[in-house]
């Protein structure tokens, strides 16, 4: 499986200090629900997932598991006002493309930023524009009313 997920409303709230901490608790997860992970990247506000799924597992529960319990990880890591925004992608990978995708997912800062040195700053791909491309070569249907929920306007009542 390639799961994707954005922290709330897309702010860059994982921070490169933590980083590799939160992909590896994510992993520790992952493995405690039985799934094989098999890689973990992403940017300052989104991670990718290569991953097995048991059989005996919903996506949906894996998902809620390791949103839920990585959110309360990052507050006890001094991150009280990191969360994940509601809501996830993901689809099955052949087989014979697990080497791509891993390769692409290892390689997100760079995909996004153009390279390291350029990390931190303005992404030259945003999450929203790779989510985009991602439903339209997998030919997936979306409402776009719901799809990148954003963070509510205390000036305005409505």
């Amino acid at each position: 499986m390639h799961t994707v997920f954005s922290t709330k409303y897309r702010l860059p709230t994982i921070h490169p200090s933590i980083e590799n901490r939160l992909h590896e608790y994510l992993s520790f997860r992952l493995r405690q629900m039985g799934c094989h992970v098999y890689t973990i990247g992403g940017t300052l506000d989104h991670v990718h997932i290569v991953h097995g799924l048991p059989r005996t597992v919903t996506i949906a529960k894996v998902l809620e598991d390791i949103k839920s319990q990585s959110s309360r990880w990052m507050a006890k890591q001094g991150y009280p006002d990191f969360w994940w925004q509601n809501g996830y992608g993901t689809h099955p990978v052949d087989y014979r493309r697990v080497a791509r995708i891993i390769h692409y997912v290892e390689r997100q800062k760079e995909h996004h930023y153009g390279s390291l040195d350029n990390y931190r700053m303005t992404a030259k791909l945003t999450f929203e524009d790779e989510m985009l491309e991602f439903l339209r070569d997998f030919d997936l249907d979306y409402h776009p009313d719901y799809l990148f929920p954003t963070e509510p306007n205390p000036d305005n009542d409505g």
